[in-house]
C-alpha cells in the first residue's frame, strides 16, 4: 500500500526575540549609523528578523549587505548573508539556485572558519534542496555535516534541526522506526537543553505522528498530529499547521472517514497556499487527488493531479513527480480509462527505477552507519581525553588536598603559637604585676619604715631630748641652790647631772642614726661619713671613697642606699671582728655601683642558710627595691665583700 503521510522537514525556525517593533528599532539604527561596517551588521540582523515571517524582506536586506561586503569581505557576514537568500530562493521554489549559492558559500568557510554556526546552518540547508531535487542520499550526507558540526560546537538548535531532517529523509525512504528515533532524538535534545527559541516544532509531531500513521499506528498519528496543530498554532507557524491539518486527514482517511479527511486537507489548502512553498503545496494536492480517487470523484482528482504537475514541473520538484503520478493512474483507473492508467503507470515506474540509484535503504543506512562508526570513535577519543583529564583533575585535587592540609597543619600550628604566646603574655603580665604589687609592697613597708623612724627621731629628739635638756637644766639650777652637807654628797649630784647629760647625748645620737641630718641637707657621701666618723677608729679603721656624686641623688634611692650601707657595717662591727673596712662610692652613666669589704674572718656565701637573717634579707629587699643587685663574696678567714650596683634609670 501507498505511504500516506508525507510531511517534509522544510527548516527549523529560531522564534523571533524581536518583534515587529524590534525590527523598526534596527531600521532606526541603520538610518543612524555611519559606520559601514556596523551597517552590514544591520542589515543582517535585520534580515535575519524578516527570514521566516516576510522572505521577501529578508531577501531585499541580504542583498545589499552583499553589496557592501563586496568593497570590504567579511566570510562570516558574506556567509550569514548568503543564507537568507539561499533560504529565499529555496522557499520560492528555487532549490537549484538556493544550493548553488549554499554550495559557493561553504567552500569558502572551510577554507577559513571550519566548525561555526554558520556551516552547519548551511549545510541543513542544502540537505533541504538536495531533497526537493529528489537527491536524498546527498541530503542525508550534508544533514550528518551538519549534526557533526552542531554536536561538535555544542550549537543544540541547529542540532535539533538536524536530527529532524534525518528523519525526514527516513521517513521518505520508508525507513519509519528510524525516523521515529531521530525526531525522539530532536525532542530529547529540545527537552535536555530547554531550548525555548524553537518555532517550527509542531513539525516534529507531525513528522512523528506521520511515521505512525504510516506504520498504522493511527491513534499515535492522530495524538501527534493534534499536538503539532496545536503548537504550531500557538507559535504561528503555518507551516506546521497546514501539515498537521493534513497528517490528520490522512489518519481519517486511512480510517475510511473520506469526508472528515477532505473537510481537514479544505481547512489546511488556504493555509498551505498563505505558506507560499509549492514543495508542500504540490505534496498535499497529490494527497487530495488520491482521496478523490478512492471517493469516485476522478474528474476532481484528475484536475488536482494535473494542477500539482503543473507546479511541480515549473519548480523543478521533481522529487514529488512519483506521489502526483500515482494519485493521477488511480483516478484513471478508478474511472475506467486504462489507456491512460497504463501510460501513467509507465511513466511512474520509470520515475521510481531514476530515483532508486539514488535513494535505496542500503545506500543510506551506510551512510547512517559510517556516521554512527565516526561518532563512537569520536566519543572514543572523547572519554579518553576525559579520563586523561580526570587522572590530571585528581592529582590536581590530590595536589590541593595535600596543600590544604599543610595549609591547615600551618594554620594549627600558627594558632597554638599564637596562643602560647598569648599565655605567655599572660603570664608574664601576671609576673609583671605580681612583681609590681612586689614592689609597692615593699616600697609601702620602707617607706612606712623611714616614715615611723622619722618620728621616733623626731620624737626622741624633740619630746625625750627636750625633757632631758630641761631635766640637766633644772638640776643644774638646783646645784647651786643646794647646800651639800659634804664633798661626797655634791659628787653624787654632779655623778646624776652627768648621767643626764649623757642620757641627752645618747638620744641625740639615737636620733641622728636613726634619720641623719646630713642625709637630709647634704646627701649620702656626707651622711654616710658623719656615720663612719663616730665609730672608734682604734676598734675598726674605716676608709670612705667617693666618686661621680656631686649632685644629689633621689630621696629614697639616698635612703635606702644608707640603710644598706650602715646594716652592713653594723654587721662587720658585730660578726665580722675585722679591724680594717673599706666603703667605695662610684656613679657613672651605667647607675651607682657601692662596695663594703672588711678584712674580717668571712663566711662561706655559698651557704644558703647563713643568708636566713633578718639583716641580709633587709639588705637584699631595700636593693630590689631599687631595681639593683647585690652580691656577696665571702670566705672563712678570707674577709667579706658586699658589691651593690643600682641601675641608672633608678638611681
Amino acid at each position: 500500500m501507498k505511504r500516506i503521510f508525507i510531511a517534509g522537514w522544510l527548516l527549523l525556525s529560531i522564534t523571533s526575540l524581536f518583534s515587529q517593533s524590534k525590527a523598526d528599532s534596527l531600521k532606526k539604527l541603520l538610518i543612524q549609523e555611519t559606520v559601514p561596517a556596523n551597517q552590514i551588521e544591520w542589515l543582517i540582523k535585520i534580515s535575519d528578523e524578516y527570514r521566516v515571517s516576510n522572505t521577501d524582506s529578508s531577501f531585499f536586506y541580504a542583498t545589499k549587505a552583499k553589496e557592501k561586503l563586496a568593497s570590504k569581505y567579511d566570510t562570516l557576514q558574506s556567509a550569514r548573508a548568503a543564507l537568507n537568500i539561499a533560504y529565499y530562493y529555496n522557499i520560492n521554489g528555487s532549490s537549484d539556485k538556493s544550493l548553488e549559492i549554499i554550495d559557493a558559500t561553504i567552500k569558502q568557510l572551510e577554507a577559513s572558519h571550519k566548525n561555526n554556526s554558520i556551516t552547519a546552518q548551511h549545510y541543513s540547508l542544502s540537505g533541504i534542496c538536495l531533497m526537493k531535487l529528489d537527491q536524498k542520499k546527498a541530503a542525508l550526507e550534508r544533514f550528518y555535516n551538519a549534526l557533526r558540526i552542531a554536536e561538535s560546537i555544542g550549537d543544540h538548535t541547529t542540532e535539533v534541526r538536524a536530527q529532524a531532517n534525518i528523519g525526514w529523509v527516513m521517513m521518505e525512504t520508508n525507513q519509519f522506526e528510524k525516523a521515529i528515533q531521530s525526531i525522539k532524538g530532536a525532542l530529547e535534545t529540545i527537552r535536555k537543553y530547554n531550548i525555548t527559541t524553537i518555532k517550527s516544532g509542531g513539525v516534529l509531531y507531525n513528522n512523528m505522528a506521520s511515521c505512525f500513521g504510516s506504520l498504522n499506528q493511527l491513534d499515535s498519528a492522530k495524538k501527534y498530529a493534534q499536538l503539532g496543530i496545536e503548537f504550531a498554532r500557538k507559535n504561528e507557524d503555518v507551516a506546521g499547521e497546514a501539515n498537521g491539518l493534513f497528517i490528520l486527514g490522512t489518519a481519517f482517511e486511512k480510517q475510511g472517514k473520506y469526508a472528515e479527511a477532505l473537510e481537514n486537507f479544505q481547512k489546511a489548502q488556504p493555509i498551505r497556499e498563505k505558506a507560499g512553498d509549492p514543495f508542500f503545496i504540490v505534496s498535499d494536492l497529490a494527497e487530495i487527488s488520491s482521496l478523490y480517487a478512492r471517493m469516485g470523484k476522478t474528474d476532481e482528482g484528475i484536475a488536482t493531479s494535473e494542477k500539482a504537475l503543473k507546479i511541480a514541473k515549473e519548480n523543478n520538484l521533481e522529487a514529488k513527480l512519483p506521489m502526483i503520478y500515482s494519485a493521477l493512474a488511480s483516478n484513471y483507473e478508478t474511472k475506467g480509462d486504462f489507456k491512460n492508467a497504463l501510460k501513467t503507470y509507465k511513466i511512474l515506474n520509470e520515475l521510481k527505477d531514476s530515483i532508486y540509484n539514488d535513494a535505496n535503504p542500503k545506500a543510506l543506512a551506510e551512510m547512517q552507519t559510517r556516521y554512527e562508526t565516526e561518532k563512537k570513535e569520536q566519543q572514543i577519543l572523547l572519554q579518553k581525553s576525559e579520563l586523561e583529564l580526570q587522572q590530571s583533575e585528581l592529582v590536581r585535587k590530590n595536589i590541593t588536598l595535600a596543600a590544604i592540609i599543610i595549609l591547615a597543619l600551618l594554620g594549627v600550628l600558627l594558632l597554638w603559637s599564637w596562643f602560647r604566646r598569648q599565655q605567655l603574655k599572660i603570664r608574664a603580665a601576671r609576673q609583671a604585676e605580681n612583681i609590681r604589687q612586689q614592689e609597692l609592697a615593699t616600697k609601702a613597708v620602707l617607706e612606712a619604715e623611714e616614715r615611723e623612724r622619722q618620728r621616733i627621731a623626731k620624737d626622741l629628739h624633740d619630746g625625750v631630748g627636750q625633757i632631758m635638756s630641761a631635766a640637766k637644766m633644772n638640776l643644774s639650777a638646783f646645784e647651786n641652790e643646794i647646800l651639800f652637807i659634804n664633798p661626797e654628797q655634791k659628787l653624787k649630784f654632779e655623778k646624776i647631772i652627768d648621767l643626764v647629760d649623757e642620757s641627752c647625748k645618747e638620744v641625740r645620737s639615737v636620733s641622728h642614726n636613726m634619720m641623719p641630718n646630713a642625709l637630709l641637707k647634704t646627701g649620702l657621701t656626707a651622711a654616710i661619713r658623719e656615720f663612719i666618723d663616730k665609730i672608734d677608729y682604734s676598734v675598726l679603721k674605716v676608709e670612705l671613697s667617693s666618686e661621680g656624686l656631686n649632685e644629689r641623688l633621689d630621696s629614697n634611692t639616698e635612703t635606702v642606699l644608707y640603710r644598706v650601707i650602715q646594716e652592713c657595717v653594723n654587721n662587720v662591727i658585730k660578726h665580722s671582728g675585722a679591724n680594717h673596712l673599706d666603703i667605695s662610692l662610684i656613679k657613672d652613666n651605667e647607675g651607682i655601683s657601692a662596695t663594703i669589704e672588711d678584712n674580717g674572718k668571712g663566711f662561706d656565701s655559698k651557704d644558703n642558710s647563713k643568708f636566713e637573717g633578718i639583716g641580709l634579707k633587709n639588705i637584699r629587699t631595700r636593693v630590689e627595691y631599687l631595681k639593683g643587685s647585690v652580691e656577696f663574696d665571702s670566705k672563712p678567714g678570707k674577709g667579706t665583700l658586699v658589691a651593690i650596683h643600682i641601675p641608672a634609670m633608678t638611681a
